[in-house]
């Protein structure tokens, strides 16, 4: 249950606080979007947006609010507080680290009052277990190579060792990353690896230090070693939205899920749109709609069946990972595609989204702590 009911009251609460800071406090006018309290001191007005809820406040819930900070109707604010009754997960620090977030300002309400948070992410505590994840599916070509590969990227930038395991034939990503990469830390701070082996390298006993290993599956079922498919604890199916195969498209998914659970009854299973287009509105939601209506049955059937609605989560096209590898045809250094570009790296943001939803979906959090 919320701490304050109704939840105006926690706004009155703010408002108090702020006020004793020497704030002029009000609460936004009525239908207002994006913000619920203005404040105003010495030549300073800032745009307060109040997240009271159970779950921590994610990524995507912090980039609405800068996106909004970003639109003309706000022009007035000089920055934003970020305020959460229930605190941040560490993809919210890891986002305002690696994007050089600097007008927003994060606080939780903690004993009666706000602790304005300082983003720094605890080290992972010593491994209960290792968490498996597969990404899979009946069909090549759908990017299970660069989702297993920057899925993992997020988990490293939010500080955990991680080991790809290539189960694909064609070894794409010992192509694209060699051996592994290293993403340095925040200042003062050590960073964390993503490991790249084949399938008969792995051994739990030689890399202590990881906790989450993702395996690239080959698209044939047949190719990937049923001791892997049966220690999966979740498993990414990548598709996307094309209006010429989306029965085809859900066909394929189906026939994955079913592929899975001949070996596994246990793993959470999520559909994830890549390659999605985000500025296609209309289109996208019709064909979302169809291609919703097409897992319906089989959701209802196994609960632990998810489809990831593109509205909360999907891994936007982007020339980041459009030309991912070029570094390849460079003789440079492997490398993933979190490069800025515009002073933004989409990937980045979408694959950490994509961590919390997995986090905030099932018990995949266990795994931190």
């Amino acid at each position: 249950m919320s701490q304050f009911d109704p939840p105006s009251d926690f706004e009155k609460v703010l408002i108090s606080l702020f006020e004793q800071e020497g704030w002029k406090a009000t609460l936004a006018p009525p239908g207002s979007k994006g913000y619920d309290i203005e404040l105003e001191r010495d030549g300073e007005c800032v745009a307060v947006q109040v997240r009271q809820q159970r779950a921590k406040t994610h990524a995507g819930q912090l980039e609405k609010f800068i996106d909004f900070l970003e639109q003309p109707m706000s022009a007035r604010f000089t920055k934003g507080f970020l305020i959460s009754a229930s605190g941040f997960t560490p993809s919210v620090f890891t986002f305002m680290r690696t994007e050089e977030i600097i007008d927003v300002a994060l606080g939780s309400f903690q004993n009666n009052q706000i602790v304005w948070e300082d983003g720094e992410i605890p080290p992972p505590p010593p491994r209960p277990h290792v968490t498996y994840i597969g990404v899979f599916t009946c069909k090549g070509g759908v990017g299970k190579t660069t989702i297993s590969a920057h899925l993992a990227g997020a988990f490293a930038l939010n500080g955990y060792d991680v080991v790809l395991i290539d189960l694909d034939r064609q070894s794409n990503l010992r192509k694209l990353l060699g051996d592994g990469v290293y993403l340095p830390g925040p200042k003062g701070q050590l960073g964390a690896t993503i490991t790249v082996l084949n399938y008969n390298e792995w051994d739990e006993q030689e890399y202590p230090d990881a906790r989450v290993v993702i395996c690239d599956c080959s698209p044939e079922y047949d190719a990937n070693p049923e001791e892997f498919l049966e220690r999966f604890d979740y498993c990414i199916i990548p598709t996307t939205l094309n209006p010429l195969g989306i029965n085809k498209n859900a066909d394929v998914i189906k026939r994955t899920f079913a592929a899975i659970r001949r070996v596994n009854k246990e793993a959470e299973l999520f559909v994830l749109i890549n390659n999605y287009h985000s500025d296609e509105d209309r289109r996208n939601h019709i064909l979302n709609d169809l291609l919703k209506t097409e897992f319906k049955s089989m959701i209802a059937d196994d609960v632990h069946c998810h489809y990831i609605d593109p509205e909360d989560v999907a891994i936007r096209y982007s020339k980041q990972l459009l030309y991912w590898g070029y570094h390849i045809v460079e003789n440079g250094k492997p490398q993933l595609a979190f490069r800025e570009i515009g002073g933004r790296s989409l990937p980045r943001t979408d694959f950490l989204k994509l961590l919390d939803y997995l986090e905030h979906h099932s018990d995949i959090e266990k795994v931190k702590s």
